[in-house]
């Protein structure tokens, strides 16, 4: 299964013709806490608001179409970035194969279920 994130930051008071930036960091970039392999961070940054940080998933992105995008709403003044984590090979391998019907018998999977 493909998880996927949505962050909605707001930022009321940014300053005019200013558009939020958003960046992926490594965890040996930071240094906040011990650099963990398994976590990324994400980064929003605007004038006049310190840049702000969520830890993440440090899986690979999938930015094919539609599967990353970002948008500022200047009226709300709301910033959107959705993205999906590309699938893990394990997952990919675990889809039912169509027209495949489990066995009954889980010793032996080729014994067809009902015999």
């Amino acid at each position: 299964m493909q998880q996927s994130m949505l962050f909605q930051v707001e930022y009321p008071e940014i300053v005019d013709d200013i558009e939020p930036k958003h960046r992926f960091m490594s965890a040996y970039e930071q240094k906040h806490e011990a650099p963990d392999r398994a976590f990324q961070y994400i980064l929003f940054a605007a004038e006049p608001y310190e840049t702000i940080a969520f830890k993440v998933s440090s899986r690979e992105l999938d930015k094919t179409s539609g599967k990353f995008w970002h948008f500022w709403n200047k009226e709300t003044k709301t910033f959107f970035l959705q993205f999906h984590f590309k699938a893990d090979r394990t997952e990919k391998n675990t889809r039912p194969v169509r027209g495949f019907q489990p066995s009954a018998n889980p010793l032996n999977p080729y014994q067809a279920a009902g015999r």
